[in-house]
């Protein structure tokens, strides 16, 4: 027998920072933390589905609430002179009953998002594009930005088959086992005519070898943010 791990959380404090920064003082407030973490996580999977959004990173202090948004839509989250995001603190305050500040940082290379790419293949999918076609030009994407690899899973009843079944595209090296690689991965549903599709898709940014990194590697780091 074998198991599954989760790649993101598998390599927090190596490759990966929490996507949740915060103190709790006792056992009733991490547990009313971790509520309120998820349910904001949950709008915005609601309100802000196609926004081109790749993470978001809570900040929690005695005052206030920090959300970093990043972004490879800028202009459509910021709105005219900020609208948007006034309003979003707003409704954030009314629901939750806490100060919030929301700050938006820009994604240079979508393509190195899994979740940009998972929401890309998804869309493909509801719009009753063939699941072959849109994986290829997926993957073709993703290397011609200069990634290490992508692995793409889609489970269903692909071609709107009677039987459900899974097929997989993989372009590049994706390497789960070690933690040096950094991969990206997200997993969502594409609910289409005919049923519901699951959608994989796993990214290798790069990979390091040395503790002094490459050139190149600092490159792609700094583009990242």
């Amino acid at each position: 027998m074998w198991q599954k791990v989760h790649p993101l959380w598998m390599r927090v404090g190596i490759m990966k920072s929490w996507p949740c920064e915060w103190f709790a003082k006792d056992k009733k407030s991490w547990a009313d933390f971790v509520v309120e973490d998820i349910l904001i996580l949950q709008y915005f999977d609601k309100h802000y589905t196609n926004a081109g959004i790749a993470k978001i990173v809570i900040r929690k202090t005695a005052s206030e609430v920090e959300i970093i948004i990043f972004s490879s839509k800028i202009g459509v989250m910021m709105g005219k002179n900020g609208e948007n995001i006034k309003k979003l603190e707003e409704t954030l305050k009314k629901k939750f009953k806490k100060e919030f500040k929301v700050t938006l940082k820009e994604v240079k290379i979508p393509e190195f998002s899994a979740k940009i790419m998972a929401e890309y293949i998804a869309q493909q999918l509801e719009n009753r594009m063939p699941y072959r076609k849109v994986a290829k030009t997926t993957l073709k994407k993703v290397m011609d930005k200069w990634s290490v690899g992508i692995k793409i899973q889609i489970a269903g009843r692909l071609g709107w088959t009677d039987i459900a079944r899974t097929e997989k595209f993989i372009d590049g090296n994706v390497s789960l086992q070690t933690f040096r690689s950094d991969i990206d991965y997200h997993y969502l549903q594409a609910k289409t005519k005919y049923g519901v599709l699951w959608v994989k898709v796993w990214i290798s940014k790069w990979t390091i070898y040395q503790k002094t990194t490459s050139k190149k590697t600092k490159a792609t780091a700094a583009l990242l943010g």
